[in-house]
């Protein structure tokens, strides 16, 4: 039978997982240079959703789960919902069966088309639900899921899992933020212990967008993350996880662990249970960090972002990529890049990503250098250009000034979208600001004192 492998008393079961595929998401938030970079972005979840199905057949899987925001948007268009369609109804014909539990982006609230589903494609209600999976005509395993009612769910939803005594190995599909990661919004909160409580014994997660293996035992707790990554904060491989089990033939359960990858997310196998990740992204982002110290020219910086690329591209196993480029350092091609050399830079680098039937982009190119000066030597000198550096190092050390700043941007903002940008700032990206209004203000009170 498709996904198990029976072997005396025990049956060996096999199923994937995934999450965060975003069907239809606009990637309104990239600088795109063509009309077929647009084009290749857009059909990209589509696509990975497409290589999920794939694996699921290729591993043999008797199962698939998608935890959540299979659908970036509730108003979900009648082309992504058939998408969705034909790829679990070519499941189906393959005796897979598929468990869907909605999250914040596609909740149960949305619109969405009547369309005739294969009698293995199972939808969670706003209410804890469960499916039970047979072999040898006994009940081996079940699958337990819930989907959010509307987009914003405050509620623990862990607390609604429960496994008894003598069930059998269960799966937990929730959409949810263990412990209150701050880079995604903090619905269905929930900590380690109180899945852990439940009893299940793997934890199906979506909603956090970066792969994770945060609990290995006791149980598993597992995000596969999004399925391909959707900005450049989202870089390196993405796809999802093929899981396999021991379990009782009997009806009897158990986790057992998962083991090597050391809460990383990755490929691990120790005891009855396997996790092993399967990429299925179609774009790969990458960020390239170049420094400018020691060049001279626009031709060298150049050179080096060529090249930053070809390597980059190169460890990416023949998929499309998409850089971002930062550049960092101080030296004599900042003044050059502070004219218009931002712009032929990012021309020159996107006039290099051509590899045959292989399409690469370049998003954008950000500047963080500074002038080719003495920084410290200006700082001790007394002038205006020390005090106003003596500010911006006061800035970065002080985390409640740096949180002045934040506020201060939400507030004077003018646009919301902005305003809502501002807000979701990382530390690190609002010192990335604070250096380029520094390497700015400093261009202007040095031209201004050569005068």
């Amino acid at each position: 039978m498709n996904g198990f492998a029976e072997s005396g008393e025990s049956v060996d079961l096999c199923f994937v997982h995934a999450a965060d595929i975003h069907l239809d998401s606009p990637f309104a938030s990239i600088k795109l240079d063509s009309p077929e970079a647009a084009e290749a972005f857009a059909s990209a979840a589509r696509a990975s959703l497409q290589a999920i199905g794939q694996v699921c057949i290729d591993q043999g899987a008797r199962f698939l789960v998608l935890s959540g925001d299979v659908f970036d948007a509730e108003q979900r268009s009648l082309r992504a919902q058939h998408e969705l369609w034909t790829v679990l109804g070519g499941l189906a014909e393959h005796n897979v069966h598929t468990y869907i539990a909605w999250g914040n982006h596609d909740s149960l609230s949305g619109w969405r088309s009547a369309f005739s589903w294969p009698d293995e494609v199972h939808f969670f209600g706003p209410e804890v639900s469960t499916y039970p999976v047979i072999a040898r005509g006994r009940e081996v395993a079940r699958v337990s899921g819930i989907s959010y009612p509307q987009p914003a769910v405050g509620e623990n939803l862990a607390l609604m899992f429960s496994k008894q005594p003598g069930d059998p190995f269960t799966i937990g599909v929730l959409h949810c933020n263990v412990g209150g990661d701050p880079a995604h919004a903090n619905y269905a909160p929930c900590s380690l212990a109180d899945l852990a409580a439940s009893g299940i014994d793997y934890w199906a997660l979506g909603h956090v967008h970066q792969r994770s293996i945060i609990s290995e035992e006791g149980p598993a707790v597992v995000y596969p993350g999004c399925a391909q990554g959707r900005n450049p904060r989202e870089t390196g491989p993405h796809g999802c996880f093929v899981v396999r089990v021991r379990v009782s033939a009997g009806g009897v359960g158990g986790a057992g662990g998962v083991g090597g990858a050391g809460g990383v997310g990755g490929s691990c196998d120790c005891g009855r249970l396997s996790v092993e990740f399967v990429p299925t992204d179609v774009i790969r982002w990458h960020v390239l960090d170049i420094s400018i110290d020691g060049m001279f020219t626009v031709d060298q910086l150049i050179e080096e972002v060529r090249g930053g690329m070809a390597r980059l591209a190169a460890s990416s196993n023949g998929r499309s990529c998409a850089f971002r480029v930062r550049l960092f350092g101080r030296g004599p091609v900042h003044r050059e890049l502070a004219l218009d050399g931002q712009d032929a830079l990012l021309s020159a680098a996107r006039e290099s990503v051509s590899y045959g039937e292989r399409s690469d982009w370049v998003e954008c190119v950000q500047d963080f250098t500074g002038p080719d000066v003495d920084r410290d030597a200006l700082r001790a000198g007394g002038s205006l250009i020390s005090d106003f550096l003596c500010l911006v190092d006061e800035a970065r050390s002080d985390p409640a000034l740096l949180a002045q700043i934040r506020n201060a941007l939400q507030t004077k903002l003018a646009r919301p979208r902005l305003a809502r940008m501002a807000r979701g700032l990382s530390d690190g990206e609002l010192l990335q600001i604070i250096s380029r209004a520094e390497s700015l203000a400093l261009d202007l009170l040095l031209e201004e004192a050569d005068s």
